[in-house]
């Protein structure tokens, strides 16, 4: 084999690799191996195609999958102000606030909080 062809050839190797490098790492974007992070996508999909019932589903599913984590209960308030459920809001709202606090998140527990008087105060 001439070095021309073998320069070819491990161009083209190198190419392949990359491209399965980048393929891989879009998978893993699109669909986080972390279950609740999953459901999250899954849901802000569904709702941008406007099936927010669903993503309502997932969403509570993500926030009973890891009670413990902040993102997914502040994420359900929003969808459940939008859909007008202002009780199962304010709970979330209150919860992730708790939980940000919590965890040090200060300046994320106060905008939290602030949702939640808003909310309140609209009612």
């Amino acid at each position: 084999m001439s070095r021309r062809a073998k320069r070819q050839a491990r161009s083209l190797e190198t190419r392949q690799v990359r491209s399965a490098e980048a393929a891989v790492a879009n998978i893993s974007i699109l669909e986080p191996s972390d279950p609740v992070e999953a459901r999250i996508v899954r849901a802000r999909k569904l709702r941008a195609k406007g099936d927010r019932r669903r993503a309502l589903v997932l969403l509570r599913e993500a926030c009973a999958y890891d009670a413990w984590r902040a993102r997914p209960h502040a994420i359900l308030g929003a969808l459940c102000v939008e859909l007008g459920l202002r009780e199962e809001a304010a709970r979330a709202f209150k919860q992730a606030s708790w939980l940000q606090a919590r965890a040090g998140a200060e300046r994320r527990a106060e905008v939290t909080a602030r949702l939640l008087d808003e909310l309140l105060d609209a009612a």
